[in-house]
């Protein structure tokens, strides 16, 4: 069964950030804490915004790869957190600096000998910033996005593990209920750089339904109630990392798409608790030199679909 292959798994680090002038906006009016702090243009429901803090654990099973016998499993851990209220910077322009720490385990099984890939241990650690221009009535939006990392097994620590991404992004109000955006972003400018552009819209037809679109990232949700959210996802997972290994450092490249059903309820007046699973499409796990170049494609590459389950928890304002 073949798997549609992302033309390079560092585009998932560039798609966290891409066409962030919706979930940076809504999360920037949380973090003020009050709705007037940052004014969103008005009639758009936000209710949907990235949290100001998270925690999420994300299991993806039963992937077999295409060209051998072998499989994987991986399991994820991430925290992440806004670590302050929006800073004024200039001509209206504010600063939202982010943390996220992401624990990926991934199991293989079977993997023929010579394939360095074993029970792998990684960790990617983002510090990020966000730049962003929203003035109410204005009804163009305008963002950047910088983010330093370190990706690597913790075996050793070298310049090898360091990645530096960059995104711009604008949105333009098209009516009160549709934002519509594009954005480009250079990834990787520490190693093989790549650039991808992307585009995005945020869409409320009513109070309690919305669509949004960020890159390859797709939600639509419902709110049932104050208190309960049904919501569909399609959203990009995996990343890279820097490992070393008896043969000199290597990357580990892995990319996958969740297409999934979550539930959110609300557990105190800012603290959610969210669940949900679907299944695993797009697949794929390369061993790389540090320039992009495949190393065991004949053996590796392409993993058949797998399903996954997830369970959060999420602050939606300090």
């Amino acid at each position: 069964m073949t798997a549609v292959q992302l033309p390079n798994p560092s585009i998932l680090r560039f798609l966290a950030g891409l066409a962030t002038f919706h979930p940076l906006l809504s999360s920037a009016s949380t973090l003020a804490g009050e709705a007037d702090a940052l004014a969103a243009p008005d009639g758009l429901n936000f209710f949907t915004g990235v949290s100001v803090a998270q925690a999420e654990f994300i299991g993806s099973l039963g992937m077999d790869f295409d060209n051998s016998a072998a499989e994987v499993d991986a399991y994820s851990f991430e925290l992440s957190a806004f670590l302050s209220k929006p800073i004024g910077l200039f001509a209206g322009y504010s600063m939202l600096p982010y943390f996220q720490y992401e624990a990926n385990f991934l199991r293989p099984e079977g993997i023929p000998a010579g394939i360095p890939l074993d029970d792998e241990d990684l960790h990617e650690i983002d510090l990020s910033l966000f730049i962003y221009k929203m003035e109410s009535g204005a009804p163009w939006i305008t963002g950047a996005w910088i983010n330093p990392s370190l990706s690597t097994d913790f075996e050793s620590v070298s310049g090898d593990d360091f990645f530096l991404d960059l995104a711009v992004a604008a949105g333009y109000r098209v009516s009160d209920t549709l934002i519509l955006g594009a954005g480009i972003g250079a990834l990787n400018l520490t190693g093989d750089t790549a650039v991808y552009p992307g585009i995005g819209f945020s869409w409320s037809p009513t109070e309690d339904l919305y669509f949004t679109l960020y890159g390859p990232n797709f939600r639509a949700g419902w709110e049932v109630t104050d208190s309960w959210r049904l919501g569909f996802e399609v959203r990009p997972n995996g990343g890279i990392w820097n490992i070393d290994t008896a043969g000199g450092t290597r990357n580990i490249e892995f990319s996958s798409f969740r297409v999934g059903l979550g539930s959110s309820h609300r557990l105190t007046e800012k603290l959610w608790l969210s669940y949900g699973g679907g299944v695993t499409v797009g697949n794929s796990l390369n061993i790389a030199n540090t320039d992009g170049s495949d190393l065991y494609k004949n053996t590796l590459d392409d993993l058949d679909e797998g399903y996954y389950g997830f369970v959060s928890l999420s602050l939606k304002a300090w």
